[in-house]
């Protein structure tokens, strides 16, 4: 039969703590219980042994101890498990030892102070306490209920355990020493080797992170100096010996009094006073110096510097920049991403995937803000040369002096100011893919010669040079003039023009594809959505689609995008209404205009009976009809005209033909109105 050990404590917390442990130990061998002053006490205890938790403990239930009952007072050691809160705890901080009784605080403090944890003061306290400081910090043994309500921050370490000797007089007593006290030996070190497995497992995290962060400094492209709050070097990496002209043997742990070259302390001093970015110079080398101050719990504790060579700046700058120009030699897109479903659009895209497998000059023409260049990026992304760069070039944005040395290239000492070593024109650059000559129509005549010389031999002389360079290029051009009337005024060249026009492709404006008008406009709105719970397109722009059809669009699909991104900005979380439209696009309709050009709403059908009969009673009478004649003689906008003959051919009525007679009834002149 299982001997019977009673644990008695004063508080409910030390109480469950000690019962935990001891159970723990010796669970198997023993049946333990117990009781807490706290709680009911019965009134005569009992058991082949009973364990107080403390001496003052005794007087206070030797009373209720049942005669020959032996007793025995626990000696108690610091909860290990829980101490290193108290690490965190600033050095010279004033706290309160709190326990439930005075002789255990002071006995608690006395075991700490062993332990060596001796960087803080102890002040106890218990509960009653006539005299004591009104500290903001407590620690305490697992007694957290008896703090002082003033405290700010409780430190819990727990209540402390029954250690070792004591164990071993419990096993003594019940007469537990055999084979089972090695097992009880074993499980008690079994928590002090975890201890220690644990203390090692966080001295290799410490060994791996400090690897990390030597390795860290020892490869930035900055050098790092710090010094601590004595003023001594503590870190010199490579490139700040390299900058500074220090040695880090030598000079780490030495004041930077101590160090030879002894302006660097000026210089630290100097950086130190703003404690941001400072350029300095020193040793006839420009510097961008960042001071950061070292804390340790709020107190100073040194400084570190890092410095960067504005020489090593303007390179990394200048490789940025060949990187940028590099990336920029690539088309972004395809022709499958240009947006449209009009027959207009799509019969372009077709035409321009049959002039990409050609390696012939082609001319784009089209007003501004119809894409262009998306259409020459996806030209040569369909071609054999999708795999070579893509050059863009701007001739309205370039200025004349530019144009030349930007397209052919110069030499060294061509011109003051040019680069060391020269450089390489556009031409050059686009060997074996594609250059874009944007708003060609803008070249200056100088430079068109050279153009049509390039194009004519396929080799490319730099400005300063007597060398040939060859080079293989497709020539895609554009333009949102007509070239043969500024060919007419003397201002392009025939020749040229005759040389870059040999493949042709026109852009429709978007007022020609009036299908595309919505797609894009929710295209863009998915591109701007604001927010998750934004409206779908189709419920955004169900209150300004009349206005989108019957707009002009001059600045085409650019100004399309402007002003769904405006709409956006102003209206983000719901459908705008027409009047916070753009003022050129709101004013294009009447409140009556816009009923009819609804969704169904409106005489939508009466509209096109009326439309028909006009159509029917023009050809009849063989007299010229259009949509400009249509609208002058109904007294209709132009815009709303155009979506109800779009109406009458989709519907079969009528038949759109090129010439004065335009617009003829599907059943000829003996055709009736519907």
């Amino acid at each position: 039969m299982l001997k019977h050990l009673v644990l008695i404590t004063r508080g409910k917390n030390t109480w469950q703590t000690l019962y935990d442990q001891l159970t723990g130990l010796l669970g198997h061998h023993v049946a333990i219980s117990g009781y807490h002053l706290g709680g009911k006490l019965p009134d005569h205890i009992q058991g082949d042994l009973i364990l107080a938790s403390s001496q003052e403990l005794v007087p206070e239930i030797l009373g209720l101890i049942r005669p020959g009952c032996p007793l025995v007072v626990a000696s108690r050691a610091i909860n290990y498990h829980e101490i290193e809160k108290l690490f965190d705890i600033p050095s010279g901080t004033d706290v309160l030892l709190v326990s439930d009784a005075l002789p255990a605080a002071e006995e608690t403090i006395s075991l700490l102070l062993a332990l060596g944890i001796d960087h803080i003061r102890y002040h106890p306290y218990v509960p009653g306490l006539s005299r004591y400081s009104r500290i903001k910090i407590a620690v305490t043994p697992g007694e957290p209920d008896c703090v002082p309500a003033w405290v700010e921050h409780i430190v819990d370490i727990n209540s402390r355990y029954v250690d070792i000797t004591t164990l071993a007089e419990i096993i003594d007593r019940l007469s537990l020493i055999d084979a089972r006290a090695n097992i009880l030996s074993a499980n008690y070190m079994r928590d002090v080797i975890q201890l220690i497995r644990k203390n090692k497992q966080n001295a290799r995290i410490s060994y791996l992170l400090n690897n990390k962060l030597h390795a860290v400094i020892n490869t930035v492209h900055d050098g790092i100096l710090a010094v601590d709050e004595t003023n001594s070097v503590s870190v010199i990496n490579p490139v700040a010996e390299r900058l500074l002209a220090l040695d880090a043997a030598q000079g780490t742990g030495k004041k930077l009094d101590e160090i030879v070259n002894g302006n660097i302390k000026e210089m630290l001093i100097q950086a130190s006073e703003q404690h941001h970015e400072k350029f300095i110079r020193y040793n006839n080398r420009q510097f961008i110096v960042n001071t950061a101050a070292i804390h340790d719990n709020e107190k100073a504790a040194g400084f570190v510097y890092t410095f960067k060579d504005v020489s090593e700046i303007q390179r990394l700058e200048e490789e940025l920049r060949r990187k940028t120009v590099k990336e920029q030699l690539v088309a972004r897109y395809t022709l499958k991403q240009i947006i449209g479903a009009s027959p207009v659009i799509r019969d372009t895209i077709d035409k321009a995937y049959r002039l990409a497998a050609s390696e012939s000059p082609i001319l784009i023409q089209g007003e501004s803000g119809t894409g262009k260049e998306l259409l020459a990026q996806g030209i040569h992304n369909a071609s054999s040369r999708r795999h070579g760069p893509f050059i863009a070039v701007n001739f309205a944005a370039l200025s004349e002096s530019l144009i030349e040395s930007e397209l052919f290239g110069y030499e060294e000492g061509a011109f003051t100011g040019a680069r060391k070593g020269g450089a390489p024109g556009l031409f050059e650059q686009a060997h074996k893919g594609t250059i874009f000559l944007d708003e060609i129509g803008d070249s200056p005549l100088a430079s068109q010669v050279r153009i049509l010389r390039v194009l004519q031999e396929k080799q490319v002389r730099r400005i300063g040079s007597a060398r040939n360079i060859p080079v293989d290029v497709r020539v895609i051009s554009a333009t949102n003039q007509s070239l043969k009337a500024l060919m007419t005024r003397g201002l392009f060249r025939k020749d040229l023009y005759y040389r870059l026009n040999v493949l042709s492709l026109s852009l429709p404006s978007l007022k020609e594809r009036e299908d595309d008008i919505i797609m894009l406009a929710k295209h863009y709105y998915r591109k701007f959505k604001p927010a998750a719970n934004a409206p779908s397109p189709d419920v955004y722009f169900s209150l300004i689609k009349p206005y989108l059809l019957a707009y002009d669009w001059p600045g085409n699909i650019r100004e399309l995008q402007n002003a769904v991104e405006y709409l956006i900005s102003i209206c983000p979380g719901e459908a705008p209404a027409a009047h916070l439209l753009p003022e050129e696009i709101r004013h294009c309709l009447t409140a009556a205009e816009v009923l009819l050009l609804g969704d169904g709403s409106g005489d939508r059908a009466g509209l096109r009976e009326k439309v028909l009969r006009e159509i029917i009673r023009c050809n009849q009478k063989g007299l010229p009809i259009g949509r400009r004649s249509l609208a002058a003689a109904l007294a209709l906008p132009e815009s709303l005209v155009r979506k109800i003959i779009a109406e009458l051919q989709a519907s079969g009525h009528i038949v759109i033909n090129r010439g004065r007679n335009g617009l003829q009834p599907a059943g000829g002149r003996d055709a009736r109105p519907l």
